[in-house]
């Protein structure tokens, strides 16, 4: 079962070097949506054309000032677009001494974006998700606001980093429902957090990960729940052990997520150090 048409992948130029990151990216729409909601920005790409439902890129970058991101819109029509579109459009990446007030900024910036976005629309709603990953000096940090995930594999473990800002983690933490109980919820897809909130509805707090220290062959994961709700975690990091290159990688993931249904957009970023 392969992607519509068999796009393949582009490769960018990135910085020549052993050491380094090498990433991969891939967003589908899916079995059941038209359309794809999903965006995603890593190293100053990201999907401008948003009519363009399909898309694979691959490069190499630095390890110094890294971002990447997923953003996973919400709203009607072309408005979940939109949202994540004016949402990846804010991210940028910041030395670790910046962090975490200049990823704050950057949070808000895109929160302001939409909100002017819904007055703009005579107040319809749409919203996005952000899952980003920040690498500098050789210390990784994930901030998110919302249900899209950052995870780092490593030693075949896979370890969540972000943290779901919805109704079922809310109930999760409080001991009203369990994990297995949650995979199964409508609570999931009732988000708490997420960009396109008023400020005189709610607070906006995005969440931080602690900072890790990387290491040789670590993966991260960056993901829409696209992803998440066809495959559990054991089946992620099964497919993140096989040990090839991210764009396979990241090929093997989008295509057992539509294998497991495809019933949402699905965006994975991976990316791999190389020390």
């Amino acid at each position: 079962m392969g992607f519509k048409g068999r796009p393949g992948f582009r490769r960018l130029l990135g910085r020549k070097g052993k050491s380094g990151l090498e990433y991969a990216v891939s967003t589908h729409e899916g079995r059941v949506r038209e359309n794809n909601e999903d965006n995603f920005w890593v190293d100053g790409h990201f999907r401008e054309d948003v009519e363009k439902k399909e898309l694979h890129l691959g490069g190499r970058a630095g390890l110094s000032r890294f971002a990447a991101a997923i953003c996973d819109g919400m709203g009607g029509e072309s408005n979940g677009e939109t949202a994540s579109l004016l949402a990846v459009e804010c991210i940028r990446p910041h030395t670790f001494y910046e962090l975490p007030d200049a990823a704050i900024a950057d949070v808000q910036a895109a929160n302001q974006r939409i909100c002017r976005y819904i007055g703009e629309q005579g107040g319809i709603r749409s919203g996005s998700t952000l899952a980003a990953l920040y690498i500098d000096t050789g210390r990784a940090v994930s901030c998110n606001v919302g249900d899209s995930r950052v995870y780092l594999f490593r030693g075949n473990r896979l370890r969540l980093l972000s943290k779901d800002h919805n109704r079922a983690r809310y109930l999760i933490d409080s001991g009203q429902m369990t994990e297995d109980q949650a995979r199964s919820s409508s609570a999931r897809h009732t988000l708490t957090q997420y960009l396109g909130i008023f400020e005189e509805e709610m607070l906006l707090e995005p969440w931080f990960s602690e900072p890790v220290a990387v290491e040789d062959g670590d993966l991260f994961l960056l993901c829409s729940d696209g992803l998440t709700d066809m495959l559990l975690d054991e089946e992620i990091a099964r497919i993140l052990s096989e040990g090839n290159r991210p764009e396979k990688q990241a090929e093997a993931l989008v295509r057992a997520a539509l294998a497991g249904g495809g019933r949402d957009n699905i965006t994975v970023v991976v990316i791999r150090v190389c020390l």
